[in-house]
């Protein structure tokens, strides 16, 4: 017999000896006693291997983990007496890409389309099969000195238009929320006029979720959170995150949160959240600039694996413009 398949031979009688004892090998092998033994000696003296002279543990090992985690042990697991079996986590799941886009302040100076088409651009080539929007689709009118004159477009009519036809570029499914600015229009309208509802009316494949927040569900097995709120920036970027994820009770708690408003991007796991600041489509204004705020311009894209108990990873790209 051939070397190496004498030693296979061996290794295969052997490890049948861990699973099933000494007995139960030499039956189901049909080997005398002393062919066993000479077996045995052979791997210790030749192949430096040494079988348990104690297959009851082996097999008691055994009935104790399903195969998955008999495998997760093979791999490099530990078998910890007193704990409970090794769970075996699994990183698979169904890839969904999304891209991820907030306070794009259309109707503003501060705004350039090309941006917003260069992201468009870059979620078609990247396959992405939704976009989500965060709020502040346009820059509104407040009632602020000066403001009007920080308009590309003005009134509500020119930033609603200009908004559908920058938005059009996109072909696949867009989720938006209104945020503070977009709100304006409603708190100065005796008709209560909602620009964000009447953009995504007039696009084809646009949802409105709702003002300042709205939910998205993944495959029915986890939800994505748009958030935009009415704080300000904070000094850490991921200090708003956090108090935002504390105020969360443990049954409302999404699977992703993404987040707009302070113009800052970030990506942060806290109480097993994958929250995501959403960073802007506009550049520094020159109010934030008189604040000292700085302006994260860019756009995101971001694969979520969604597997039977939620999101199983979360791989995510941040394409910033240097503006």
């Amino acid at each position: 017999m051939p070397v190496n398949a004498k030693r296979e031979r061996i290794l295969e009688v052997l490890l049948y000896v861990q699973a099933h004892g000494e007995d139960e090998t030499i039956k189901h092998f049909n080997l005398k006693p002393e062919t066993l033994t000479r077996y045995k000696r052979a791997a210790k003296d030749q192949y430096d291997i040494e079988i348990s002279e104690n297959p009851t543990s082996i097999k008691k090992i055994i009935e104790r983990y399903t195969e998955k985690e008999l495998a997760a042990i093979a791999e490099g697991g530990r078998v910890i007496p007193g704990q409970d079996p090794i769970p075996v986590v699994d990183f698979s799941g169904q890839r969904i890409r999304f891209g991820g886009i907030t306070d794009t302040h259309l109707g503003s100076i501060y705004t350039q389309p090309d941006h917003l088409f260069q992201a468009i651009k870059e979620f078609k080539k990247e396959g992405c099969d939704f976009i989500v929007h965060s709020g502040d689709v346009t820059e509104g009118m407040s009632r602020r000195q000066g403001h009007v004159y920080e308009l590309s477009h003005i009134g509500y009519d020119a930033q609603r238009d200009h908004s559908v036809e920058c938005l059009n570029q996109w072909d696949k499914k867009i989720y938006m929320i209104s945020g503070n600015h977009d709100f304006w229009y409603m708190q100065n309208s005796d008709t209560g006029a909602n620009i964000v509802s009447d953009i995504a009316d007039k696009l084809k494949n646009a949802e409105y979720l709702g003002h300042d927040e709205g939910n998205i569900s993944l495959k029915g097995r986890a939800t994505l959170r748009l958030f935009h709120g009415t704080d300000g920036s904070s000094y850490a970027i991921s200090y708003r995150l956090q108090k935002l994820v504390e105020s969360l009770t443990g049954g409302d708690k999404p699977s992703i949160l993404f987040t707009g408003h302070v113009h800052k991007q970030g990506n942060f796991f806290i109480r097993h959240i994958h929250c995501f600041g959403g960073g802007c489509i506009q550049t520094q204004t020159k109010w934030m600039r008189g604040k000292r705020i700085e302006a994260h311009t860019g756009f995101w894209v971001i694969d979520a694996y969604v597997a039977d108990r939620g999101i199983s990873k979360i791989t995510s790209t941040f394409y910033p413009f240097y503006c």
